[in-house]
């Protein structure tokens, strides 16, 4: 075992510190944008500021996912399978920022 738990509470909690602003901002531009048709969602999210929060919030909230279902699995699976559960972990946070990131992308392009 590599003792690590310090680290792991350390980046748990800032990047929950990094996601409240960016949770506000994303609620402020969603409660803003109601009623709002697609393109022009569209052309807010475009802009290079909004944009660039956006995937902020992409990226921390795949990254604070991946370290609390890490947690769960260190806390609640059995020791052999927890490599392989963890590897899927990874690969599901992975894979969900890339998506979400791509369509960020395909978005404001």
């Amino acid at each position: 075992m590599t003792h690590k738990g310090t680290a792991t509470f350390i980046a748990q909690r800032t990047s929950a510190v990094i996601l409240l602003p960016l949770a506000v901002w994303f609620l402020a531009g969603v409660i803003a944008h109601t009623g709002s048709t697609y393109e022009e969602v569209r052309a807010w999210l475009a802009t290079p500021l909004n944009a660039g929060l956006m995937g902020a919030l992409i990226l921390a909230g795949a990254f604070h996912m991946r370290i609390g279902a890490n947690e769960i699995i260190d806390d609640y699976s059995p020791a052999g399978s927890r490599g392989l559960w963890k590897l899927l972990n990874l690969l599901a946070a992975t894979g969900v920022a890339g998506a979400s990131i791509y369509s960020l992308i395909a978005i404001a392009a």
